[in-house]
């Protein structure tokens, strides 16, 4: 079932509710219900502002830890700073927290905390350690924020070298044919089972911005997030060059 709600927030913007703009997809909590998750999602169309959101309350209002999703900031200040050569920026380093944590060493605690306070990203008051405090639960972040960096990432709106957020975006395009082209980055906390899957689809010339956060039932639900998100939006009508 879809019906209108009220209202949506998207970095402190109030879309008003009208039957074009903001939609309730129970028909998504289903299909993540059968994947065992739990948790929210939801698709912003760049061109009309339309959204479709399934549960509007995890969506907007619960914060959880950024996990390795908040590697999105050091990767542009360290392609800002030269610490990533421009020419050998690769995504797949994402997978390697060793790696990110050298990254955020060299950059310095100061310069993150300062890039997290000017870009206000997420919530609470980032720990001491600096090899965990993106999962450790002093910084958590909404999906709805979350939709609003990646949003911001792909027009190069953010206070980073616009060189260094087109790499960015090269980044994380994980499939690029005649159809479409879908960019993501995505994140998963073994311990807590939380996941995110955050990026954009282009369709036809369209945008089309999403962000997935669950919480699996089970550990095995946890490595599940990407096909979830294809099975979601192949639902929508994505993925096949029809949109």
């Amino acid at each position: 079932m879809k019906k209108c709600v009220f209202a949506v927030f998207l970095l402190a913007s109030l879309f008003a509710c009208s039957p074009n703009n903001v939609t309730i997809d129970s028909s998504i909590v289903k299909i993540m219900d059968s994947t065992g998750v739990v948790g929210s999602f939801a698709l912003l169309e760049n061109g009309s502002g339309k959204f479709t959101i399934a549960n509007l309350s995890h969506y907007k209002d619960s914060a959880s830890s950024p996990l390795s999703s908040f590697f999105i900031l050091p990767s542009l200040i360290a392609l800002d700073k030269g610490i990533i050569n421009h020419n050998q920026a690769s995504w797949a380093s994402m997978d390697s927290t060793a790696y990110y944590q050298n990254i955020i060493t060299q950059i310095g605690r100061q310069t993150i905390i300062k890039t997290i306070d000017s870009l206000h990203y997420g919530k609470g008051v980032v720990s001491a350690n600096m090899d965990a405090f993106w999962k450790d639960g002093s910084l958590k972040i909404t999906a709805d924020e979350q939709l609003g960096l990646i949003k911001r990432a792909f027009f190069k709106e953010l206070p980073f070298q616009k060189r260094s957020q087109e790499i960015f975006k090269k980044m994380i395009l994980k499939e690029d044919n005649s159809n479409y082209k879908l960019s993501y980055l995505t994140a998963a906390d073994a311990t807590t089972n939380n996941t995110w899957v955050i990026g954009y689809e282009e369709e036809n010339t369209h945008i089309y911005f999403f962000v997935l956060h669950t919480t699996g039932k089970t550990a095995a639900a946890n490595n599940q997030s990407v096909a979830l998100l294809k099975k979601i939006l192949l639902q929508q009508g994505f993925l096949q060059g029809l949109r």
